[in-house]
């Protein structure tokens, strides 16, 4: 019957029939998930109404998705040229020059399409363009610019999960935020969306095989993925199920292999709470753990929904998540020393060595000598988000760029436009100028591997320290000096240096930051030794050592597992 009413539509010709069949056939193409098929649809489309703005909206939409960047922008601009009060078509073009690195024209469209979406309380796109718009000004080095811009949007509605999830991300990663201030904000979220939960029917049988549930919206290509993969590979299958929750979109190779080393995978992006919480109490999950913390993509309200008899959060965020019914979060006594228990609505659990494991790339790892033996000047680096560097972080990698003389600093992962010009004007009132820098914007995997055959030293950044970055770098034989902060956010590299052997480049002050890191750059031959030790101790190390991480995480969950029977009546064993 379809078939046939296509047929008598297209034997019609031009009419109105037509191009509302060409739209419909479009958007289903689009919403399948076949761009390539709503391009052509859309330009018949054109064809027909070349004035419509929308469509030609919808057209660089889709053509964005295949890949034809040119392209799509053109046909935004030609959306706006014909409707300028279009805000759909300016959060896309903003989206589109975001992902370009064109970050300053980025704002401007996100700025013009909230002028309208405020007036028009399309509330999804709205959110959206606020997300984007505060996320960009955070990545340029600007924090106090996005939180001004999400307190903002929660004016009007207060409630907005993903916009208070990004506000205290941001607040979490800012130096000189008064800690208080930040647990009471995540207070607040939790307060806010805690929901009324069901009772538990999980058999509490304390020695039972366990049935665990990881969720997160990073189980691709992403940097938590390397350290998800051990806990999966070397897990007990004889005490422990597995079922993953993927609340993204993204399918690639590591997707497969996660997807291949759970019991169960299920796509929950497209489920709603409430759908998502009878999921997870129909697969009789007994320890549900969220990995991302108020990261992008998070189910946190799912969680406020206590779907599980016990929460954890583990791995994906450097603060608490607020929620009084997340019942643990585990860290380690690096990251989170005794007497910091109070910064946490959730029970501390610890593990007795790293907080992480690492699974690397490659399994070996690139010979990757040290560069001043050759070049002859040190070069110090650093791989991490621009949204790490700051002033005061920039005032001291000048003093030990003075203190080295003919060093230079490789920056990576710092795009072109106003993030960057913060950074050299920084750098530039320090005395440090452009002819000792090299800066790159995000590089593909095999160009940022290549950056580190040519770092001598990587620096982490504070108060906000790498995690992955730094465990990169570290398997690549590139040595790190860091800061030992105050905070979990700026103690990751406390525990990822004590784990393998580095305990020597682990600074108290800002003084004895410079002094750690020049001392080692003026000493091309201590140097050249650190780089080899570490080549040789990484891959027996706590870091690498996924069979042994994997049990004493176990050993946590089996602990727990016990207590929470004991509190239902069953004797703890």
């Amino acid at each position: 019957m379809l078939k046939k009413l296509v047929q008598a539509v297209l034997r019609r010709g031009a009419g109105p029939d037509r191009l509302l069949l060409c739209i419909t056939r479009a958007a289903g193409h689009a919403a399948a998930g076949e761009h390539a098929a709503a391009v052509e649809l859309y330009r018949e489309s054109l064809e027909l109404q070349p004035q419509n703005a929308r469509l030609w909206c919808n057209l660089g939409a889709e053509l964005d998705a295949i890949g034809q960047a040119g392209e799509a922008e053109l046909a935004y601009r030609r959306a706006l040229e014909l409707d300028p009060g279009l805000a759909q078509a300016w959060y896309n073009l903003g989206r589109l020059q975001q992902e370009r690195g064109r970050e300053s024209e980025a704002e401007t469209c996100y700025r013009s399409a909230l002028t309208l979406l405020d007036a028009e309380r399309d509330r999804e796109s709205w959110q959206l363009a606020y997300s984007n718009l505060g996320l960009l000004l955070h990545k340029q080095g600007r924090p106090r610019d996005a939180v001004s811009l999400y307190r903002q949007a929660l004016a009007t509605d207060p409630a907005d999960p993903g916009l208070r999830s990004n506000l205290l991300f941001v607040l979490t990663t800012m130096p000189d935020i008064d800690a208080d201030e930040v647990l009471r904000e995540h207070r607040a979220w939790g307060r806010l969306h805690a929901r009324a939960h069901a009772p538990h029917a999980n058999p509490p049988d304390a020695e039972r095989r366990i049935r665990l549930g990881y969720v997160s919206a990073d189980f691709y290509g992403h940097p938590l993925a390397f350290h998800v993969l051990p806990l999966l590979a070397h897990r007990d299958r004889a005490r422990t199920e597995v079922v993953c929750y993927y609340n993204g979109a993204r399918q690639d190779r590591m997707t497969a292999r996660l997807r291949q080393s759970a019991d169960r995978w299920r796509d929950i992006g497209r489920l709603n709470d409430a759908e998502a919480d009878a999921l997870v109490r129909e697969d009789g999950i007994d320890i549900l753990v969220d990995l991302s913390g108020h990261t992008a993509g998070n189910r946190l309200p799912l969680f406020g929904r206590k779907p599980a008899p016990i929460q954890v959060t583990f791995l994906g965020y450097a603060n608490t998540t607020g929620l009084d019914c997340m019942d643990y979060r585990i860290t380690d006594a690096y990251a989170d020393p005794p007497g910091t228990e109070a910064r946490y609505v959730e029970e501390i659990l610890r593990m007795p060595h790293s907080l992480w494991c690492y699974e690397p790339q490659r399994a070996v790892a690139p010979e990757n000598p040290a560069p001043v033996l050759e070049n002859g000047y040190v070069t110090f680096a650093s791989f991490n988000a621009a949204y790490k560097l700051n002033q005061a972080l920039i005032e001291v990698w000048a003093r030990i760029l003075h203190a080295v003389p003919d060093s230079r600093l490789l920056l990576v992962n710092l795009p072109a436009g106003a993030a960057r010009e913060r950074v050299l004007a920084w750098l530039g009132g320090e005395g440090i100028g452009s002819d000792r820098l090299e800066m790159h914007a995000h590089l593909p995997t095999h160009e940022f591997w290549a950056a580190h055959r040519r770092a001598d030293i990587a620096l982490d950044p504070f108060p906000c320290n790498g995690g992955a970055t730094t465990c990169e770098s570290l398997w690549l034989g590139v040595p790190v000096v860091t800061l030992a902060g105050r905070s979990f956010v700026g103690r990751a590299g406390v525990s990822l240096l004590s784990n393998c052997g580095l305990a020597q480049l682990i600074a108290a002050s800002t003084e004895e930051y410079v002094a750690v890191a020049a001392g080692l750059g003026r000493d091309p031959g201590r140097l050249a030794r650190v780089r080899l030790m570490l080549r040789e101790t990484l891959p027996t190390s706590p870091l690498l050592d996924g069979p042994a991480y994997t049990q004493a995480l176990e050993t946590h969950y089996r602990q727990i597992w016990r207590r929470w029977c004991s509190s239902q009546g069953q004797p703890r064993a």
